[in-house]
């Protein structure tokens, strides 16, 4: 071959190489959109049900998205914020198609992100502490596993149906993915789109409550243990479920009640924690039939759950913690102090 032809061999080859690159372009793009799009009127949150605390975020049709973060600290008190503090941000960014793994599932990349406020920055307003801080579950440079509603849950683990299950508070567990959900394996975190109505401008159903207003709502007396801190009550009217979140000991609680009707020696599982139980025995809690059993998370951390139902008022109850080492703890005698039998 001559030098002449072999430079034009070259030439020829590099148009062929450029046009496929312009054609992959808009092809990518193009599947960019055609996923994102999808994703009109969805609100995305991550949040565990432990700890009033959320992050939430909106998801445009090109990819690029918004939200925002909150952590209600109400017993991080001072003299100059006597109402507690309130950890935020606000936030925006741009997700990438990565590729197509099968026909629910994909992978995606945040490829900007970026916050409106300083990092550390505060400000006391109303007696309320504010601490601008950065998002949390959501990183530059991350990969997330997205999957869309209908995936099978049998390959999930236990984290990744606790964090797609966060607000989940139906009779059964479902066998399949009921939202769109995306996991981020390497910080075990994962946000869940829930479909908004008209009427709806929030993902997150619950509103958080003094502890006069929770006991007004339910009827009920609750006693915390010493020591118990960064407590958070919490209300979901829609469904009259209280909840009381605290960490203790080096472990993070969760109270929860709710009133409803059910048979003689039935409980219903309402403490929104979503894991393969083991170890189950049957217990009684203030005269109440009830059980605790024990799991252990995604990342290791040991579970336990106390369910007990009031016959007599037609009320459930639940308590649930989780920790690196629970040995030693009586669930149900915790269970007893917490909650009083109903008040008039």
């Amino acid at each position: 071959m001559t030098k002449r032809n072999h430079g034009k061999v070259m030439m020829r080859l590099m148009g062929a190489l450029l046009a496929a690159v312009l054609m992959t372009g808009p092809a990518f793009a193009e599947g960019n959109n055609e996923l994102f799009t999808q994703f009109d009127g969805i609100r995305w949150e991550f949040c565990s049900g432990a700890g009033g605390w959320a992050t939430e975020l909106e998801i445009l049709p090109d990819g690029t998205f918004s939200g925002d973060y909150h952590d209600s600290e109400m017993g991080e008190t001072a003299e100059e914020y006597p109402d507690g503090s309130l950890y935020l941000c606000t936030f925006s960014g741009k997700l990438s198609l990565v590729e197509q793994v099968d026909e629910k599932t994909w992978k995606i990349r945040v490829d900007e992100l970026k916050q409106e406020q300083t990092i550390g920055e505060e400000s006391i307003e109303d007696g309320v502490r504010y601490v601008y801080t950065e998002p949390y579950g959501i990183t530059q440079g991350e990969e997330y596993m997205l999957y869309k509603p209908g995936t099978s849950l049998e390959l999930f683990t236990d984290g990744m149906k606790f964090w797609a299950h966060t607000f989940d508070v139906a009779d059964t567990v479902p066998t399949e993915l009921q939202n769109w959900f995306f996991y981020d394996e390497q910080n075990d975190c994962g946000f869940v789109g829930f479909q908004m109505g008209s009427n709806l401008s929030y993902g997150n159903p619950w509103e958080n409550v003094t502890a006069d207003r929770l006991q007004e709502e339910t009827g009920l007396a609750f006693t915390l243990p010493e020591g118990a801190e960064k407590v958070a009550y919490r209300w979901y009217g829609a469904e009259m479920l209280a909840e009381i979140q605290f960490s203790w000991k080096g472990a993070e609680y969760c109270f929860r009640t709710q009133p409803m009707q059910l048979k003689s020696g039935e409980l219903m599982d309402i403490s929104g924690m979503y894991f393969d139980w083991k170890n189950e025995e049957q217990t009684r809690v203030h005269l109440c039939s009830g059980s605790v059993a024990k799991a252990e998370s995604g990342t290791g951390d040991k579970v336990e759950r106390c369910l007990w139902y009031d016959e007599t008022a037609e009320i459930m109850y639940s308590l649930s913690v989780v920790g690196a080492d629970l040995n030693g703890l009586d669930l149900a005698a915790l269970a007893e102090q917490i909650c009083a039998p109903t008040v008039g």
